[in-house]
Parts: structure tokens; C-alpha cells; sequence
């Protein structure tokens, strides 16, 4: 495979069902350790709950949507629209990349995971800062080879 947003989608589909993964492996591991207690007050609870699943799984589904979004802008580029810069969402997507990194947090949300959604993070912001066009050219066959 040589197409950029055939790879950036694959990036984005692996962080977004990790994501889902993660979510729901905590959301069954706190069912399993905390259903069968019996506890007057269990809002309190549900809200610990559902924080503990965005601080896991918020950055990489985050930033596997906004990959999703960039493999379209990347595939608009090696079709022959370029020069558009998408600045707006370059940034943002290079932002929830490195937060899926760990690199930075957000209002307090800031965990990082560890090995497999940072590689992809860090990837996603690289695409991001490079932008469309470059990503586009990343994966292209070189002129004069067959």
C-alpha cells in the first residue's frame, strides 16, 4: 500500500477501537468490583466512574476521530487539491495527538497512556504539524521508479 490516508485512517481506527477497548474494560472491571457492595449514595460513584473512563479513553478516541477527519484533507491532497493548509484543524488534531501522547493534559484530564496509543499519538501529531500535502507525498512512489 503506498496511499498516506489509507495508513492515517488505519491510525485512526486503531485509536478510536482502542479507545472503545479501554472503555469498556474499565466500565466492566468497575461493574465487577463494585456492583455487588451495597452503598447508599452511588451517584457519587458514577460520577468517579465515568471521569476514570475519560481520562483513559477520552485522548485517543479524541484523536482518532481527528485523524479520521485529517485521512480525508490527506486524500484531497494526493487527488490534486492542494495548498489548503487547515490550519484550524491541524492544530487541534496535533493537540489531542499529543495529549493521547501524554504529552500534554487538558483541565485536569491527563493520564498517559503507555506504549501503544502514544506511538500513535505522537504519529498523529507529527502528520498533523507536517500537514496534508506532505502526508500525501509521504507514501507516494518516487518519479522514474516503476
Amino acid at each position: 500500500m503506498s496511499r498516506a490516508d489509507f495508513w492515517c485512517r488505519v491510525m485512526g481506527w486503531l485509536q478510536l477501537g482502542g479507545a472503545v477497548a479501554v472503555g469498556g474494560t474499565i466500565y466492566a472491571l468497575w461493574a465487577l468490583i463494585f456492583d455487588w457492595m451495597v452503598i447508599e449514595d452511588a451517584g457519587v460513584l458514577s460520577v468517579v466512574k465515568w471521569v476514570v473512563i475519560a481520562i483513559f479513553a477520552l485522548p485517543p478516541f479524541l484523536a482518532g476521530l481527528l485523524t479520521l477527519v485529517f485521512a480525508d484533507r490527506v486524500e484531497q491532497a494526493r487527488l490534486g487539491k492542494r495548498d489548503e493548509q487547515h490550519v484550524v484543524l491541524r492544530v487541534v488534531t496535533a493537540l489531542a495527538g499529543l495529549w493521547s501522547a501524554g504529552v500534554v493534559g487538558f483541565v485536569g484530564l491527563h493520564l498517559p497512556p503507555v506504549g501503544f496509543f502514544s506511538i500513535l499519538g505522537l504519529a498523529t501529531a507529527v502528520v498533523a504539524i507536517m500537514g496534508a500535502d506532505w502526508t500525501a507525498d509521504l507514501f507516494a512512489p518516487r518519479p522514474g521508479t516503476a
